[in-house]
């Protein structure tokens, strides 16, 4: 982390794109592999989710088990004090705890790395299967994960059934290695000793899971800046105009994190789309990034919005898009922890509910185009008709209004005001600047896998390539195999260009959409498939089912008529000319679109006797010198 903020837009030059039209006197790609890759400011550091899904799990058990720790430690790192710690958390989740000198160890690891996950994920992978094959084991791990450890929810009998039929099964085709199968009795036991939340979270769901095992009692008390950040989204009750149009848009939903400690409005975001991953990603980018760009996009505003800086505890809701696995796995690396609080018990994060009640009454209430939960209220009040205020002049009156009067405005009991709490802390969060902030889009970025073919990489309808992308290509082995796919992660505000993440290199690389495609330059992936699908509706309006269909019954009935025709031609197959011959005099002719469409002519015609033999024109064709024309 830094403590200098640079503006993200300021170094253009920072990826270092090589034109894809290159002239032909420049050194080939595989002349210049080296210099490409020692850009080293063109790429960027794996994130999380490029580790293989069992490390992520172990990487995320190990950080959980040190939060617990940490949070709850007087003393030093020591057996007598870690002991009662680590007994006390496994008969709290019942998971299993390493004995106190292997935690130490990842301690260790994890504070030497900065806090960074990596150094929790084991190092190295599995030297193959050391179980021998008569080992039941290998079958009663089957017979877990692949009846009992599902959705179906099979009873343990069953899954019992499953694991006796499969030991028979290899019996009967390895008579040589027989496998003695373990007791019911004992089989019963090794289901009894499951992590009860990974039982849970497998056979009814992460979010039955969480609600079992990961209770939030109480409200936490934030101790400084950036620990405890509420989350929500609330539709604002004003409808706004088009900028352009003047035409009615309808009603904004309004996302916003609020900070526990200072009770700021540390980030938000606007949009007219229903909350998403992408709408969550944005508010979660403006709270954590430096804001300096509001005052010069909005000169009015006088304070400055110093809320930025990495969260430790998100606190969110049971709504369905805090709950994407896309969403948990890229936030989980960037937060101590994701908070879910319980169905319907939003007292659980009141402050940011009491915000957007702030909201209500001392803004929206005031704007024209406001609507009612009610529409027995609404009586001659038409929204539409009534509504006056653009997008442009919504923000500027929410950002000013946020900056300007709920941060500087003391609370009810004139104990604190939100600004002055914020910078009365002396502990200051870790911010994201720089390369870093490059990183972080990287990492909430939208995570595909997609082949590398000779065209680059197609994905969202749109082919993106470059030189490195190439000189990668030429000396990777991996990314040549046959079905071999790569990570491709996507800002979903800007499609001009995707991260490719390269396995042998360890990092990503930036590789921009091919040039001429159209509408691409600033467009965001949701506007781009819009665009796509009005593309899609406008070549359907224009198609003729009709004349399609005449057309192809056509071409097949023509075809038809040509095979009878030559079906019902009484000569043999050896009296007929030879079709290289007649090929040859065809090129001649210039039989074709241009040309005639027969090799004969009136002249020719009239010159043969009637009596002529059609195998006469074999002779014929012989006596012309063809050398001349043959094909090319």
């Amino acid at each position: 982390m830094s403590g200098v903020d640079e503006p993200l837009d300021s170094d253009s030059s920072l990826f270092g794109f090589v034109d894809e039209f290159i002239e032909e006197n420049v050194d080939p790609p595989s002349q210049n592999v080296n210099q490409f890759f020692n850009s080293i400011d063109n790429h960027f550091k794996p994130s999380f989710d490029t580790l293989p899904s069992e490390l992520q799990q172990q990487a995320l058990a190990r950080l959980d088990i040190l939060n617990y720790v940490e949070k709850r430690l007087s003393g030093g790192w020591t057996e007598r004090n870690l002991s009662p710690l680590l007994s006390s958390y496994k008969s709290e989740t019942g998971k299993w705890v390493p004995t106190w000198r292997v935690f130490v160890e990842w301690k260790s690891a994890y504070f030497q790395s900065g806090r960074d996950i990596f150094s929790l994920a084991p190092k190295h992978k599995q030297k193959g299967n050391r179980t021998k094959k008569s080992d039941s084991q290998l079958l009663v791990h089957e017979a877990i994960n692949k009846k009992y450890l599902t959705k179906e929810r099979l009873s343990v009998a069953e899954v019992f059934e499953y694991y006796k039929s499969r030991v028979i099964e290899e019996n009967r085709n390895n008579p040589d290695g027989k496998i003695k199968p373990i007791s019911k009795r004992t089989f019963y036991n090794r289901i009894n000793e499951l992590q009860p939340y990974d039982v849970a979270a497998a056979r009814y769901g992460k979010r039955y899971a969480d609600r079992e095992f990961k209770m939030v009692d109480h409200i936490r008390p934030a101790t400084y800046p950036m620990e405890y950040v509420e989350i929500d989204h609330t539709p604002a009750p004003v409808i706004l105009l088009d900028d352009e149009l003047n035409l009615p848009l309808g009603r904004p939903y309004l996302t916003i994190l609020y900070d526990r400690y200072s009770d700021c409005i540390v980030g938000l975001y606007v949009g007219f789309r229903d909350p998403s991953y992408e709408s969550v990603r944005s508010a979660f980018l403006n709270a954590t990034l430096k804001k300096d760009w509001v005052k010069r996009k909005f000169p009015a505003i006088e304070h400055d919005w110093p809320c930025h800086g990495k969260v430790t505890y998100l606190v969110v809701d049971n709504g369905a898009e805090f709950w994407s696995q896309s969403l948990e796995s890229a936030l989980k690396p960037l937060v101590s922890d994701i908070i879910y609080t319980k169905a319907a018990k939003p007292w659980e994060k009141p402050h940011v509910e009491k915000a957007f009640d702030s909201f209500y009454k001392l803004l929206f209430s005031r704007l024209p185009g406001k609507t009612f939960n009610n529409i027995t209220e609404l009586k001659d009040y038409d929204p539409k008709k009534d509504a006056v205020v653009r997008v442009s002049v919504f923000l500027e009156l929410l950002y000013k209004w946020v900056i300007d009067y709920f941060h500087m405005k003391p609370d009810s009991k004139e104990r604190r005001i939100p600004y002055h709490k914020w910078h009365d802390s002396k502990w200051r969060p870790n911010f994201y600047d720089g390369i870093e902030a490059k990183q972080l889009k990287i990492e909430l970025g939208i995570l595909n896998t997609r082949t590398l073919g000779k065209d680059g990489i197609r994905i969202h309808n749109l082919r993106y390539d470059s030189e490195e992308l190439v000189a990668y290509k030429k000396r990777s082995a991996k990314a040549n195999k046959k079905g071999a796919t790569l990570k491709v992660k996507t800002d979903p505000d800007d499609i001009s260009h995707i991260y490719v993440y390269l396995e042998e290199d360890k990092q990503y690389l930036k590789v921009p959409v091919i040039k001429n495609s159209g509408h691409i330059e600033g467009v965001s992936l949701y506007q781009h498939e819009r665009i796509c699908a009005v593309k899609r509706l406008n070549t359907r309006l224009q198609k003729n089912e009709e004349s399609l269909a005449d057309t192809y019954l056509y071409i097949d009935r023509r075809i038809d008529g040509e095979v009878e025709r030559i079906s019902n031609n009484k000569q043999s197959r050896s009296t007929k000319p030879k079709t290289t011959n007649l090929s040859k005099i065809a090129k001649y002719k210039k039989v074709g679109s241009e040309g005639p469409v027969s090799i004969a002519n009136k002249q020719v015609k009239n010159k043969i006797p009637p009596t002529l033999d059609v195998s006469d024109t074999d002779d014929l064709a012989d006596d012309i010198d063809l050398s001349d024309i043959d094909g090319y």
